[in-house]
């Protein structure tokens, strides 16, 4: 199949029906061919204001084109990002176009000029009019121009090799057609003039060239360039202008290297620099050392720089050296290149500046400067014409450069990361887990990636020993290393050339914090709250790419980060240049800062949780907030949310590092946040990590919140030992009122485990030491519970009055996450005694309380106590519409989480009651199994009567009998009846008989 865009767009000889979005859409493919074109580009072309539906109409599009051309899918190739229209065997007019160009210019520059009149005409013989001729739309007009510029090209290097052959006619003949669409071409016109004069006409030379000149200052108030002026010279003086030779197009790109990870940010540029004018002059790509700036660019130069005949100009300025490039240096370069003669060096600058913006103001070229140290170094080597472009790398931002188009140059995916890896190695088992280790390891910067590819590719070391290498991070920079490759060389460039020593002495410090991401007033904090300081040494870092700025957190606050190399290169210099205790005292003073942002986060978060209060008042650190920070305050919830991880990675490290009790205040600080949130797993981790603290205060916090997490996750084994462990530290602190709250948790961990009496008499010594010592709200507490625990077994109005007591005593002390967990309760206990309707009073104003503080745990709890109750009137399809309706908003956080065991239940018990007892079985064996292993005994009666109803309404009678026996035996050790379990219906309809 050939393909054809020269012109309308067609397949030659295979008429093809097209409508108008598919025949655009392969117009683009095609002038992308063998690339990937991004479907956000192929959108925003195809529609002005694309529907929600563009995608899913783009998609169709494809599938179109792919039965019309080629239904094997071959040819149009969905990647990741796009689509890639393959040509393989396939032709397309465009390729030979360009193709045929190359190598007349070669033969041109060679001065086998019957050759390269051969190669050129058949690349122009290619074209049938204007290209995309059938096509409308900005995009076909910026492409329509930009093909154009490359006929004009190919035009003018054929009338040189005319001219060289003495084919003056000739030359006449081709520049006529290429100056009819674009007059203004001096080239073009000096052509034709040298035309004119070899053929005779010396007088009509002389005044097209006032022609020209006319028009010239008339609209642009330019004077004709240099070549034009020496041709006209030339005739005055009646003397034949020199030979042409073929004009200096200087090509001097390096050889592009192979680039992975970079086809959508490639290919946007492309489509930016192949733009006609008007086009940002300038492409500016900032980045730190070895993310590939420089790969970037060579290849995008390669890409576009046929649209560019006039040459491509290729300096490296040395701008993260010792010694950077000089300009000037840089100027008397580029001139030889384009043919010019450069000034004396002791000639003046601003002869050597005008002389060099004269030979390039008429031209159509591309600059490309590599590594450059600052807008002085650049300013002056850029193209002034607007028909020329430039492409710039720098590890600095660049600030002062205005009018230029400037692009981050991101890390790679893990994905490409592996690919690079991989990159030109026979790999029959990439070991995907060790390659990604691999990848992350080295941060997913592509230096560092490339040098671990070729260590493996050297054959010396294998992947699994790389990863083991890579993990220890005192090496790992060590391993980072092949020939005069060197991932901590890289970076020592920027760090030893560009910083001011607050800024250097701030990177290490930064390290030392271990945090992912922070924010901005941290800096300040880390050079003794020099807040003006911190911010210019932020400023320097983010100038250098060695810090990266990641955008506004939840909070507003401005967040940044450190790659993890360069985290590592700054532990190393620190170990190298800071004290020994630097470290310490930083993280400390980091761990304050937060703490006390988290304090202030805590009070005003609305939780409700009881602070943990020691004797004499000994409480949780407050920390020391930063100076100006009112985040925390203005907006707790949305700070917290922000902080979390930077808060999780801090008590991580301070632990590591031995700093447990600070690690155990900022846990407490963050607790009730992280239960509002429902992040319990989050929560236990950093709880566990503080159980060691050596403050007793600060110990019996973090067991009592350790009890409630073993409880929120079914691990009711473990309470026991929590409580007892509480309840000892409080008896060393001889604090009466931590005393009481352990020997309440102490009876609730009796209480899931089924010993009802030992709980009981727990609860009452806690009552009676409450009533001693004037404690009202331990007393409520402790009465709530028993409460609780006689309405779950069989005595509903004697515990509904006891947690009345409870809810009472919490709406004493206002609105908070406990009312609206004791409401629920409560509720539950209503609903037993039969009063659904007050129980549906106390369910409403929980739910209040719940939504506004976000708590998907209290609002889950809610949405199955009135499932639950529903199920107790009988009412199947509100209980199902119930649980279904709270899964989406209220079910389980993470796509594998567990079910909880209520929710089993009641799924189980909806199941059973519309006759769908094979499906209840394994919901309620699965809650079981849980239950058998932690020995909750009271919720393991509720799994083996359910269990025991579901087998006997499947006729399996044997099964039904089994568990109703053990159950017997169980009730009979907890010291209840069946009857006290107050079961559904549905359920005790369906029991088995005896």
């Amino acid at each position: 199949m050939h393909f054809r865009v020269l012109g309308p767009v067609e397949v030659a000889g295979e008429p093809v029906a097209l409508g108008g979005r598919e025949r655009l859409v392969l117009s683009m493919l095609l002038i992308n061919a063998d690339r990937v074109t991004s479907s956000e580009r192929l959108i925003d072309t195809v529609w002005s204001s694309p529907p929600q539906s563009a995608r899913q109409q783009l998609h169709n599009i494809i599938a179109r084109l792919r039965r019309k051309l080629d239904a094997t899918g071959a040819l149009i190739v969905t990647r990741p990002l796009g689509y890639q229209l393959a040509l393989t065997d396939h032709g397309l007019d465009l390729h030979e176009f360009r193709l045929s160009v190359l190598r007349g210019r070669e033969h041109l520059q060679n001065e086998q000029y019957g050759d390269a009149r051969i190669e050129l005409d058949a690349a122009l013989a290619l074209w049938r009019g204007d290209a995309l001729a059938d096509l409308s739309g900005d995009w076909a007009v910026a492409t329509r121009e930009s093909l154009h510029r490359e006929r004009v090209a190919a035009g003018d290097a054929l009338a040189q090799a005319q001219l060289a052959t003495h084919d003056h006619a000739g030359v006449l003949e081709t520049v006529h057609a290429l100056l009819a669409a674009d007059p203004l071409h001096e080239g073009l016109h000096d052509l034709r003039l040298r035309a004119l004069a070899r053929s005779g006409r010396r007088t009509e030379a002389l005044g097209a060239y006032q022609d020209l000149r006319r028009r010239l200052v008339a609209e642009f108030g330019v004077e004709p360039g240099q070549d034009l002026q020496e041709t006209h010279s030339s005739l005055l003086r009646e003397v034949d202008p020199p030979s042409a030779s073929p004009r200096h197009v200087p090509r001097q790109l390096p050889r592009p290297i192979s680039l992975v990870g970079r086809d959508e940010l490639l290919a946007q540029l492309t489509e930016v620099l192949r733009t006609p004018e008007p086009r940002p002059g300038t492409v500016l790509l900032v980045g730190a050392g070895g993310i590939g700036k420089t790969s970037l660019a060579v290849a995008l130069a390669d890409r576009v720089q046929n649209g560019y005949p006039d040459g491509t100009l290729y300096a490296e300025l040395d701008g993260t050296s010792r010694d950077p490039r000089d300009p000037d240096e840089i100027i008397d370069r580029f001139l030889r290149a384009l043919g010019a003669t450069a000034p004396p060096a002791h000639g003046r600058r601003e002869e050597r500046l005008a002389l060099y913006r004269s030979a390039i103001a008429n031209r159509r070229v591309l600059v490309v400067l590599d590594d450059a140290l600052d807008e002085r170094q650049v300013r002056d080597l850029l193209p002034p014409s607007p028909r020329s472009a430039a492409i710039v790398t720098s590890r600095h931002r660049l600030a002062g450069m205005a009018d230029v188009l400037r692009r981050n140059v991101p890390t790679l995916s893990t994905e490409v990361a592996v690919d690079l890896l991989h990159a030109g190695r026979d790999v029959a088992e990439p070991a995907p887990g060790l390659a990604r280790s691999a990848v992350q390891l080295c941060g997913r910067l592509p230096l560092a990636v490339m040098v671990v590819a070729a260590r493996l590719a050297s054959g010396v070391v294998d992947l699994s020993e790389v990863v083991d290498h890579l993990s220890e991070e005192h090496i790992r920079l060590d391993e980072l290393a092949i020939g005069d490759v060197d991932v901590r060389a890289s970076i020592a460039l920027s760090y030893d050339g560009h910083l001011s020593e607050p800024a250097q002495r701030l990177l290490r410090r930064v390290a030392a914090a271990s945090v992912t991401t922070w924010p901005a007033w941290l800096a300040g904090v880390l050079l003794e709250d020099d807040v003006a300081l911190g911010s210019r040494a932020l400023d320097e870092l983010v100038d250098v790419h060695l810090v990266e700025p990641v955008g506004r957190d939840t909070a507003g606050q401005l967040r940044f980060t450190l790659h993890p190399l360069v985290a590592t290169f700054a532990g190393e210099r620190a170990v190298r240049e800071e004290d020994a205790s630097a470290g310490t005292s930083c993280r400390r003073a980091v761990a304050m800062a937060w703490l006390g942002l988290a304090s202030q986060a805590d009070d005003g978060l609305g939780h409700g949780m009881r602070p943990v209060t020691g004797p004499d008042g000994a409480t949780v650190p407050a920390g020391l907030p930063p100076r100006r920070v009112t985040v925390a305050a203005d907006r707790p919830a949305a700070w917290f949310d922000a902080e979390i991880d930077s808060i999780r990675d801090l008590v991580h490290a301070l632990s590591r590092a031995g700093e447990v009790d600070l690690a155990a205040a900022l846990a407490l600080r963050s607790d009730g946040y992280l239960v509002v949130r429902g992040e319990e797993h989050v929560r236990a981790g950093l709880l566990r990590r503080a159980a060691d603290c050596s403050d007793p205060v600060l110990r019996w916090g973090v067991l009592r919140s350790l009890f409630h997490t073993a409880a929120e996750a079914g691990r009711f084994s473990e309470l026991v030992d929590l409580a007892q462990s509480q309840l000892a530290v409080a008896r060393e602190l001889k604090a009466g009122s931590m005393e009481l709250s352990a020997l309440v948790q102490f009876g609730c961990a009796l209480r899931e485990l089924g010993r009802f009496e030992d709980a009981a008499a727990r609860f009452e010594e806690a009552a009676s030491l409450a009533t001693a010592h004037h404690d009202n709200t331990i007393l409520a507490l402790a009465h709530g519970h028993l409460g609780m625990m006689l309405a779950r077994t069989g005595h509903p109005a004697r515990g509904a009055a006891l947690v009345a007591e409870n809810v009472q005593a919490e709406r004493v002390r206002g609105p908070s996450r406990r009312l609206s967990i004791w409401l629920i309760t409560y509720a539950g206990c209503l609903a037993l005694t039969g009063d659904v309707a007050a129980a549906e009073r106390a369910l409403e104003e929980a739910e209040q309380l719940a939504k506004s503080l976000e708590d998907r745990n209290v609002l889950l709890d809610l949405v199955q106590t009135r499932a639950a109750i529903a199920l107790r009137a009988d009412d199947v399809d509100r209980a199902e519409r119930i649980l279904d309706d709270s899964s989406a908003p209220y079910g389980p956080s993470a796509p594998d989480s567990e079910p909880t065991d209520a929710e089993l239940r009641l799924r189980a018990d909806v199941l059973l009651a519309r006759g769908r007892a094979t499906e209840a079985a394994p919901l309620l064996e699965r809650a079981l199994s849980r239950h058998r292993h932690e020995g909750v005994r009271l919720e393991l009666a509720h799994d083996l009567v359910r269990l025991a109803a579901v087998h006997a309404a499947l006729g399996e009678q044997d099964r039904a009998q089994q568990q109703h026996s053990e159950l017997v035996m169980l009730l009979r050790d907890l010291g209840i009846g069946i009857d006290d379990l107050q079961l559904p219906s549905i359920v005790s309809t369906v029991l088995p008989r005896h």
